[in-house]
């Protein structure tokens, strides 16, 4: 995982219990003598991804940034299709030239 979290494998069946009994995408935080650890749970491939307050940090900061990437590329998509559409307008009406101004309005003689 690209934040630093480790990937840890339960080895005994109380531990695979653990991991089965952590809710699914979400991340857990537990304490345990007297530090905090943050564990994400991927029971469907037996292992569980494990790290401190500062790979938690990055984890944030990633999926904030992946947050944002992902609303550019809905918001590019969506103008894309928008775009697509232009042709049922049937066309600009009178009055828009080459230039994208309207007949008389700022042209240069």
């Amino acid at each position: 995982m690209a934040s630093g979290f480790k990937v840890i494998t339960p080895k005994t069946p109380a531990q695979q219990q653990k991991l089965q009994q952590l809710q699914p995408g979400h991340v857990a935080m537990i304490n345990r003598q007297g530090r905090t650890y943050y564990i994400f749970p991927d029971a469907a491939h037996n292992q569980a991804y494990v790290g401190g307050p500062h790979e938690y940090q990055a984890y944030q900061q990633l999926r904030a940034a992946n947050n944002i990437a992902q609303e550019n590329l809905e918001t590019a998509e969506m103008y894309q299709d928008a775009a697509m559409q232009w042709g049922a307008w049937g066309g600009w009406g009178m009055g828009w030239g080459p230039m994208g101004m309207g007949v008389g309005v700022g042209r240069f003689r």
